[in-house]
């Protein structure tokens, strides 16, 4: 017989999207520190043509786009289908259903701050390689963007709201 775990409460999920968020900006802060610490101030950029930094800035430039709506994009679709299902298995259980949007909305957390940890820590490679202050403005930006999508109790009420009504007014018959 098949033991079924207990169901996680909001306030539960919440925090695990806020620790996700926090681990996420962590990830690209710790090693931030390591890349500085290992390079120190003396550590002047080469001569060479800055590929690597140029590279990395193209990223960060293509992932704050990218930030903008592939996040939406996905959460979009998983919200259809969910809706989708909600309506086929006739479930009723608000919490069941509350907990399927917060997934949803979690899962639009974690790859927007993916596609902007990604590009921090190019940026960070790039200026390990070539010691471009260039790369830790990119960084700073990155991480700022990152900081500002703290998953708060109102985003996710709002985003609840803005996907049901994007849902009825798709759906009118």
């Amino acid at each position: 017989m098949a033991r079924q775990l207990p169901q996680a409460t909001p306030e539960q999920r919440h925090r695990t999207m806020f620790i996700i968020w926090f681990a996420l900006i962590m990830g690209v802060v710790t090693f931030g520190v390591v890349v500085v610490g290992i390079l120190g101030k003396d550590e002047a950029p080469g001569d060479d043509l800055p590929l690597l930094t140029y590279v990395g800035l193209g990223a960060t430039a293509v992932m704050l786009v990218l930030r903008t709506f592939v996040p939406d994009l996905v959460g979009r679709n998983m919200f259809n289908q969910a809706m989708e299902r909600i309506k086929t298995e006739n479930i009723q259980d608000e919490d069941e259903v509350l907990a399927t949007y917060e997934q949803i909305f979690m899962t639009r957390l974690i790859v927007g701050l993916a596609l902007l940890e990604g590009a921090a820590m190019l940026n960070l490679v790039a200026y390990m390689t070539e010691s471009q202050v260039l790369s830790l403005v990119a960084v700073g930006i990155l991480l700022l963007v990152m900081i500002a999508s703290v998953p708060t109790k109102s985003k996710l009420e709002a985003w609840i709201r803005n996907q049901m009504e994007n849902y009825n007014l798709e759906n009118q018959n």
